[in-house]
């Protein structure tokens, strides 16, 4: 297959008799103003060094030392002496042209940032410059939209919106280039590059371009509804891809080339593929959360420069990685290599491919999602949402809550042992209907034995009969459904009456066809944005499991109504 500048070389991979497209290499031919006018915020800095250590063990801490800082708004103005707090600067262009040193703090306040506030892209921080917004609300707000013409060393003419050189920081802020091909953040052999806590969106290819021997660290950032790809690392890159969220982008990432980057405890899910390797890169996964791509969830191609050869997880270190619920397959190897994946949970009937699956010793513990409490206020993507009532009552009562950095993930599933956690809090004294059961998959150090234990023994929850509960399943909404009404024994619905409210009535077994009619009964069933289909055997999201519980609580006199236009059956 030739591959060209300027272009996209892509594989025709048939998956399920149906051919596939993937890319293997991306070769893409003066007033002074009031100090009271703009809230800043200093959250958006985080000082992190890259090492040989554990990445998981290596908080984001936000900068602390001394450091010059210059001031932008874009209700300021760019004129000689301007930077301050009280008279800050137009444009991150005007903070760019001005002699700047190592270290130096470009602190945007709220408010868009583009062509027609001044700004000249690309964007190129130099050597050491840290570019920062609010970290804490991931740079909702504080949007950098727009690119322009950059010619990469290794792919030639590129329209990018910033350019990253050695040390760079870029933390809270939103990035957005809409134009045609258009990259968000390009690092090209930048070394110690730090982009953390950051929102790349609306970007018609990429979010964040790694290549060349460049060596990043990619934390706590939100990639979503970019045109190709979230993230691309190409190259000889190196560095680390943590705790980031990957969900609506196109591609999750693609790694090629000969890449060797380190992907841990991201969320990648609701993509067209969850990550994409070709070629001879050596990426390593572990602790990541593959699900619900409507495509593959990891995909292993072979081209005529190479193989992949992933980490998956060893005996000494497992994998800990969770690939389930992908719409093709979880783990697509289309390679001649075989891939060992030790201490992961992969349903050995969704491979393709030469993989050998290895059980590890101790059950696989998920990115945390649910004990996290963070104040009900501060939830900063619930807002408009279908349930933010039903979040925000559940969150009030601290029964279900956000992540540490604000965000609610609202759309993003639940798995059963987080479910069990959210059952215990929500009926903390129902009295236990039979004895405690020990399953062999869920052992007493692991976070969530207490609650699955507690869950069972009232009645909500009970394992599989082969002894194991699956604590790192998602949950179904008809499990979600089914455990409320066994838990409390509801009654009432008739279940003939079923195809009537549903159009896929049809998926309920016949085993649960009066449970749901109960449920039903009992206004439990939220049906968002349809209350005529049920979708049963989905995984339920967190929203529409504090909905559900919270109905429940209704049911049993513990809160008031929440008006709702999904509550099925009425």
């Amino acid at each position: 297959m030739k591959q060209l500048r300027g272009t996209i070389t892509l594989l025709a991979l048939a998956s399920l008799g149906a051919p596939l497209a993937y890319p293997l290499l991306t070769r893409m031919g003066g007033a002074q103003m009031a100090i009271a006018a703009n809230s800043y915020d200093n959250s958006g800095l985080e000082a992190i060094e890259l090492g040989n250590q554990d990445p998981s063990n290596q908080p984001l801490q936000i900068a602390q030392q001394s450091q010059q800082v210059i001031y932008v708004a874009p209700n300021g103005q760019d004129v000689p002496g301007a930077g301050s707090q009280g008279q800050p600067l137009r444009s991150i262009t005007a903070a760019l042209s001005t002699s700047l040193t190592p270290g130096t703090v470009i602190q945007l306040a709220p408010g868009t940032y583009s062509e027609a506030t001044g700004e000249q892209f690309p964007l190129k921080l130099q050597r050491g410059i840290r570019l920062q917004g609010n970290g804490n609300r991931k740079g909702s707000g504080i949007v950098i939209s727009g690119g322009g013409m950059f010619i990469s060393p290794t792919f030639a003419r590129q329209n990018i919106a910033i350019l990253a050189a050695n040390n760079a920081h870029i933390g809270g802020v939103t990035i957005t280039n809409s134009n045609s091909r258009g990259y968000g953040l390009w690092v090209e052999s930048g070394k110690n590059v730090t982009i953390a806590n950051n929102t790349f969106t609306n970007n018609s290819h990429d979010g964040v371009f790694l290549t060349g021997d460049a060596m990043a660290l990619v934390a706590g950032n939100i990639f979503t509804k970019n045109k190709a790809n979230g993230m691309t690392a190409l190259g000889t890159s190196t560095g680390e891809i943590r705790e980031n969220t990957f969900e609506d982008t196109g591609f999750g990432l693609t790694i090629a080339q000969k890449s060797k980057v380190t992907l841990s405890k991201n969320r990648i899910i609701q993509n067209r593929s969850g990550i994409v390797m070709s070629d001879a890169v050596t990426p390593v996964l572990r602790g990541n959360l593959i699900s619900n791509n409507t495509e593959d969830g990891v995909v292993i191609l072979k081209t005529r420069n190479g193989q992949p050869i992933p980490d998956l997880g060893t005996t000494n270190s497992p994998g800990q990685n969770i690939i389930t619920n992908n719409r093709k397959k979880d783990i697509n190897n289309a390679s001649d290599l075989k891939v060992v994946a030790v201490g992961n949970e992969v349903d050995r009937n969704r491979i393709s491919g030469p993989v050998e699956l290895v059980a590890a010793a101790a059950p696989i513990t998920p990115p945390p999602a649910i004990d996290i409490p963070v104040t009900p206020g501060v939830l900063v993507d619930i807002g408009g949402h279908w349930a933010e009532s039903y979040i925000t009552a559940m969150a009030e009562q601290g029964i279900i809550s956000g992540f540490g950095n604000g965000m609610f993930k609202p759309d993003e599933p639940v798995t059963r042992a987080q479910f069990a956690a959210i059952l215990n809090k929500a009926f903390p004294v129902k009295p236990a209907i039979r004895p405690k059961f020990s399953f062999n998959d869920v052992p007493s150090g692991y976070w969530g034995a207490v609650a699955i234990a507690e869950a069972s023994a009232k009645g909500f929850l009970s394992g599989y009969g082969n002894g194991t509960f699956r604590p790192n399943a998602n949950v179904s909404r008809m499990e979600i459904l089914l455990a409320l009404v066994n838990g409390w024994q509801l009654q009432g619905g008739g279940g003939g009456n079923l195809p009537n409210l549903f159009t896929d009535a049809g998926q309920i077994p016949e085993w649960a066809v009066q449970p749901i009619a109960a449920a039903v009964g009992n206004k439990l069933v939220i049906a968002y944005p349809n209350k005529r289909q049920l979708q049963p055997l989905r995984s339920a999201t967190r929203a529409e499991v504090a909905a559900m519980v919270y109905q429940a609580m209704l049911v049993r006199g513990k809160v008031d109504p929440i008006p709702s236009n999904f509550i099925a059956g009425q």
